[in-house]
């Protein structure tokens, strides 16, 4: 059961890890596309629709500085407890209720 536990502690690290990857990558197309956007809006001649254009930007920058992963430093996640379900994939034919 330590084994099938320790087994579980890393598996969730990998997806802990591959989610921050997933949320970085998605932050950092947001980060681009904001960006363009931006370069389009400084194009726009003064008047309403610029100044709601450049709202939104501000708005847009500030939602995707909050969505990426990096903005706090990285650090190992906390491990649940896991439940007798969470292990069966670690226990080969072993049950995790007991013999």
């Amino acid at each position: 059961m330590e084994e099938a536990r320790v087994r579980h502690a890393k598996t969730y690290r990998v997806k802990h890890f591959e989610a921050q990857k997933a949320a970085w990558r998605h932050a950092t197309r947001l980060t681009q596309y904001v960006s363009a956007a931006g370069t389009r809006i400084e194009t726009m001649p003064p008047g309403q629709p610029r100044t709601e254009a450049e709202a939104w930007i501000s708005w847009a920058a500030a939602t995707v500085n909050r969505l990426g992963p990096l903005t706090t430093p990285p650090r190992l996640p906390e491990i649940p407890e896991p439940q007798a379900d969470d292990l069966k994939p670690f226990l080969g034919h072993w049950s995790p209720y007991g013999p």
